[in-house]
């Protein structure tokens, strides 16, 4: 009897040491991977910068457009909203002044509820695992046909929605995501007169705020399908310089997305910057982003994507985001960088 008390005592005692060890070198560990992480960016992080001479995108249509969604009129676009819900109409009056197809469920439009849930994949990753619930939510989608026929289409994504109001307090979401909704439309009116190779599906997406709803609704209810998809764009906080970085989340998932960062530089007035989408088993307690946004749905769903954005300020997510905060010659220079990411893009799977 005493034998076998001892097989069951002497691995317990191991498992106890190993776990002891484990929870004492993991802070340590965590900290070199984090130091490493941050030298990595520090060492691909740009120096210099092409001067900001590109001017094919309408500096003004843009701000006009990004005060528009950031008005207090909208109130601040929470889903279901009076002010919501005149941000999807308006986007969709936009799209058809265009010229874009709808390709929506109905016309432009792609109505979409929610019902509260546990997301066990939220939990794992340590965030609220708790998805609220919402009602008359709705996407907005206009396609622009391609050059040439049978490509796939590539998809440009940004969200619409904010965090509405809390009390009588406007959270205005200028920047998160009325930069890139406003840079959206700018990039469609470009293209629509200097069309791409392939088709561009343009989606501004509700309730990104409430767990990524907007963009698990297009998958959830058939209006598209992964393997019908070429690449995703999105586009989510442009608008506030933060040492001119631009951040481009994706290149650990997709390597083959470097060489054309690369190409993209020198014509860019903007640090081109690939990271924040590591895993922490290589970058410690760096933020990875690869689920932060719109992307994150997109790519569980097995499209690549690229993620452009600014790093979180301090107005992130506060009242203060607001119109008269943005940095306008930098953020035309982001949708200038962006546009001209899509035309190397178009014509890099156009070729392979």
């Amino acid at each position: 009897m005493l034998l076998k008390k001892k097989r069951f005592v002497i691995p317990a005692l191991l498992l106890v040491l190993i776990a002891l060890a484990y929870s004492l070198l993991k802070p340590i560990w965590l900290a070199q991977l984090t130091e490493l992480e941050a030298e990595r960016i520090r060492l691909i992080t740009p120096t210099n910068v092409a001067p900001a001479s590109l001017n094919r995108i309408n500096s003004e249509q843009l701000m006009a457009d990004l005060r528009w969604l950031a008005d207090a009129e909208r109130q601040g676009r929470a889903p279901g909203t009076p002010g919501g819900i005149a941000a999807r109409t308006w986007i969709a009056e936009q799209f058809a002044i265009i010229g874009l197809a709808p390709a929506g469920s109905e016309g432009f439009l792609h109505p979409y509820s929610v019902k509260e849930h546990f997301s066990f994949s939220r939990w794992l990753r340590g965030k609220n695992a708790t998805i609220p619930g919402v009602e008359n939510a709705a996407n907005v989608l206009g396609l622009l046909p391609g050059t040439v026929p049978g490509l796939k289409p590539l998809v440009v994504t940004a969200h619409y929605d904010h965090l509405g109001m809390h009390g009588d307090t406007i959270f205005y979401g200028a920047d998160d995501n009325a930069s890139g909704v406003a840079a959206m439309l700018e990039l469609a009116r470009y293209l629509k007169a200097n069309p791409l190779q392939h088709p561009v599906l343009f989606v501004a997406l509700d309730s990104e705020e409430k767990g990524l709803q907007g963009a698990v609704a297009l998958f959830r209810t058939g209006l598209l399908q992964a393997e019908q998809l070429a690449f995703n764009i999105n586009i989510d906080m442009l608008s506030r310089d933060t040492n001119q970085l631009l951040f481009a989340v994706g290149t650990y998932h997709h390597p083959w997305l470097l060489p054309l960062l690369d190409q993209l530089q020198p014509q860019s007035a903007v640090k081109l910057l690939p990271a924040h989408d590591r895993p922490w088993y290589l970058a410690g307690n760096t933020q990875d982003w690869t689920l932060s946004s719109d992307h994150g749905v997109f790519h569980q769903q097995g499209v690549p994507f690229i993620y452009f954005g600014v790093a979180d300020h301090d107005d992130y997510h506060t009242p203060r985001d607001t119109a008269d905060k943005v940095d306008v010659v930098f953020y035309h220079q982001v949708v200038e960088t962006v546009l001209r990411f899509l035309q190397i893009l178009d014509q890099h799977l156009a070729s392979n």
